[in-house]
């Protein structure tokens, strides 16, 4: 495929006029209530019109029934999809609202009845490896190529001979230094967008096996968040930041009853400078600080400290020293001109070199040679609480000296394409045996001043989840 350019601008985005109520409460942290081995009892397919599969797709689909799957602390097992030291998150929140803004489909489809229901999401070294709704003590329903599984629960207590089977399975995989990649690679990024003008969009990409299938936008930031699709943008009157998130089969924002907005109000013309699944960062007069997405109305900023829960190392000393080593670098009348004590609250992320970054700011009482503030880098390892995904495996330099005109990158986790920037476009290329392959398959025009600001990944399946959805909220770019 040649270079394809799109005839589109993404500036100049128009913001759209939301009433946001009641307070939007964070997700509730609960215990390993999986703990235990079940039994794959059932596969429910909910691909719309291929209800009579033939006997090649029922086979696939059915290779998971009579298995079993355990989970404890060492490991998690679903058939024959493993990961060793597991982490578990769980929320309890309303079936019919998850299963809609997650896989745009009913309660009915696949015959869940509680109203609501535990959602515990499994990762593995800060990546996502699936999501179980679980109904009752009993019975849970994990998402699987095309449909969903149904366990039933066999034992409180892990098999040990499931367990040391899928161990070694595991074992296996990782003799093998070679990257084994998926037959069928499948891509989506959702790329969030600043314009010059302080408004918001969000371009979807698209891709199989190297090959770029849709390229989509629309107004505002649609973020994933653990459960479900949230909008986060700027209300055009007076570009107050909010957060609402998606409810019902139209995809609809969900209306709010008489209470507290989800809305910034205190800060109007505030700038989005980084968006994750649960924290955005902002600047406001200059100043920065980090805000939960669950509660924007409250106008509660975290500290950095609330961000990095380490405790190997004292994070407040750390930032306080990077203040001061720039500090020492400053002469007599700069230092004289600086205002504000140490504030854990001021700090942010930024893009370099195809990674994000921790900065903050040291302010002036005055201009200084035409500077409002000293901006400086905090050498503190960016937490996947902040940015889930923040990996790429071609060295900067590489990419470079290849491509000159580079000023950031970004890599999907499958390693199947690189999205690279420049100051007018973004650039999409292939990757293979984790290089860049000198072929360019789409150029997407960026107007003057934009900013990326957010960038989401989903492989495989859940690619193909997004790219349901977005097909019913995204506008199609025509070429």
């Amino acid at each position: 495929m040649g270079i394809l350019i799109l005839s589109f601008s993404l500036s100049g985005c128009t913001s759209i006029e939301i009433n946001i109520e009641e307070t939007i409460k964070p997700p509730e942290i609960g215990n390993l209530i999986i703990q235990g081995t079940w039994r794959i009892e059932n596969y429910i397919s909910i691909v719309k019109g291929q209800s009579d599969l033939n006997e090649a797709e029922e086979s696939s689909r059915k290779k998971y029934i009579g298995k079993e799957a355990v989970f404890d602390n060492e490991i998690c097992a679903i058939g024959i999809e493993v990961c060793t030291n597991p982490e578990y998150k769980t929320i309890r929140t309303a079936a019919d609202t998850f299963l809609k803004s997650t896989y745009q489909i009913n309660n009915d489809s696949i015959g869940i009845t509680k109203e609501k229901v535990n959602v515990v999401t499994i990762s593995t070294a800060n990546k996502f490896f699936n999501q179980l709704i679980v109904t009752d003590d009993m019975t849970a329903y994990v998402y699987m190529e095309d449909g969903f599984l149904v366990l039933k629960k066999v034992s409180d207590s892990v098999d040990d001979k499931v367990k040391q089977s899928s161990i070694g399975k595991v074992a296996d995989n990782k003799s093998n230094e070679e990257f084994e990649e998926d037959p069928l690679l499948r891509s989506g990024v959702l790329i969030g967008v600043r314009s010059a003008d302080n408004t918001y969009c969000t371009i979807w990409i698209y891709s199989q096996n190297r090959e770029i299938k849709t390229v989509s936008y629309r107004e505002q930031l649609l973020v994933p968040r653990a459960y479900g699709f949230w909008e986060v943008g700027g209300i055009h009157k007076d570009q107050k930041i909010y957060a609402v998130p998606f409810a019902n089969s139209k995809l609809q924002l969900i209306p709010r009853n008489d209470g507290m907005n989800n809305i910034l109000a205190d800060k109007p013309g505030a700038k989005i400078l980084f968006l994750g699944n649960d924290y955005v960062g902002i600047e406001h007069d200059l100043k920065l600080s980090v805000l939960p997405i669950d509660s924007l109305g409250t106008g509660r900023t975290v500290k950095i400290s609330d961000i990095i829960l380490d405790n190997t190392f004292n994070v407040s000393n750390e930032f306080e020293q990077a203040r001061q080593d720039i500090i020492s670098t400053f002469d007599k009348d700069k230092l004289k001109n600086i205002i504000g004590e140490f504030d854990e609250g001021n700090f942010t992320l930024k893009r370099r070199n195809g990674h994000w970054i921790f900065k903050s700011r040291l302010h002036f009482k005055e201009d200084y040679n035409g500077q409002k503030y000293e901006e400086f880098d905090l050498n503190l390892v960016v937490p996947s609480n902040l940015i889930s995904y923040d990996e790429m495996d071609i060295p900067w330099n590489n990419i470079k000296s290849k491509l000159p005109w580079t000023i950031d990158a970004y890599m999907s986790p499958n390693k199947e394409i690189a999205i690279l920037t420049s100051r007018d476009s973004l650039n999409i290329y292939p990757v293979q045996k984790r290089n860049i392959v000198n072929k360019q398959l789409m150029k997407i025009p960026l107007s003057e001043g934009d900013t990326i600001i957010m960038a989401e990944w989903a492989t495989g399946k859940y690619a193909d989840i997004w790219a349901r959805l977005v097909d019913r909220i995204f506008t199609e770019v025509k070429n």
